[in-house]
Formats: C-alpha cells, sequence, structure tokens
C-alpha cells in the first residue's frame, strides 16, 4: 500500500488566516501607557498586598484571633501577643511579609472581624530587605469579639 500524498492546499488557508489576524491587531489602538507619569487604575477587587483596617478613632480592629495567621498557606503574617490572666489579648506586633506572600486573599476572607483587607498598592518592588517585611507595632488590649450595643441592633 502506499501512502497517500500530503494535502498542500491546507497552508496557504492557514497563512492568509494568520495575516487576516495580523492585519486585525495592527488596528487596535496602543495600550501601552507612560509608567512614571500614568498609573494603572486598579479595579476594585484587584488583590495586591495585605493592609490592616483601623477603626474611626485609629485602633486597629484586630482582635488577635490569629486566624489570619493560620489560614495564611505561606505563613507570612506572624502576631506577637501576650494572653493575661483574665483572658485579655496584647497585641505587640503584627508582621507581614511582602516577599512571600502570594496575594491569595485567604487570611482577608477568614478574618471574622474585617481587620485586614487587601490592598491597592502593586509597586511593591524594593531594594531593601527591610521594606519588603511591614511590621506594624501596637500596644492594644484585644478583649475579644465586639460587642453590638443597643444603639446598633
Amino acid at each position: 500500500m502506499t501512502k497517500p500524498a500530503p494535502k498542500l492546499s491546507r497552508w496557504p488557508g492557514g497563512l492568509l488566516r494568520a495575516a487576516r489576524i495580523a492585519l486585525r491587531n495592527l488596528r487596535r489602538p496602543n495600550v501601552v501607557i507612560q509608567y512614571p507619569k500614568q498609573r494603572y487604575e486598579q479595579p476594585e477587587r484587584s488583590r495586591w498586598a495585605v493592609e490592616q483596617v483601623f477603626a474611626e478613632d485609629g485602633t486597629t480592629k484586630c482582635t488577635a484571633c490569629r486566624i489570619c495567621e493560620q489560614t495564611c498557606p505561606d505563613f507570612c503574617i506572624e502576631i506577637d501577643l501576650e494572653t493575661r490572666e483574665d483572658k485579655t489579648k496584647i497585641i505587640h506586633s503584627w508582621a507581614y511579609e511582602r516577599a512571600t506572600c502570594m496575594m491569595c486573599g485567604l487570611c482577608v476572607e477568614a478574618c471574622p472581624f474585617g481587620a485586614i483587607r487587601m490592598g491597592h498598592d502593586y509597586e511593591l518592588a524594593h531594594r531593601e530587605p527591610e521594606l519588603k517585611r511591614i511590621e506594624l507595632l501596637v500596644e492594644v488590649e484585644a478583649a475579644g469579639p465586639r460587642k453590638k450595643e443597643a444603639s446598633d441592633a
């Protein structure tokens, strides 16, 4: 048995199709921005580095439950705290390592108090190694979950 000859009529059609796609893309507008002068507008749901959320009076919303620290798959959140005899907790520091974070957002979803959120800062490259780790030194007492007052109901 002899093999049939390959079809040569297919390759000109593919070449014409590729040329048509190239011409269509040449007519599209330019999407390049001049970076230092222009900034890329981030969508509202974009996920970048984790930020802590503060209350209106400037205190942290964190209650030291450590759920964000336990949920993080990269172990990039460290909370240093002290538990007193009366079951109150004092947060000494809340540290977040940007260099190891994959920005999945699991810690933000797991936080029951809304104490952390995904920020919109996409300029995360730094030459200094100390800027890759964000440490928030706080001296606050976290008395546990906040109770709703009668006026909030």
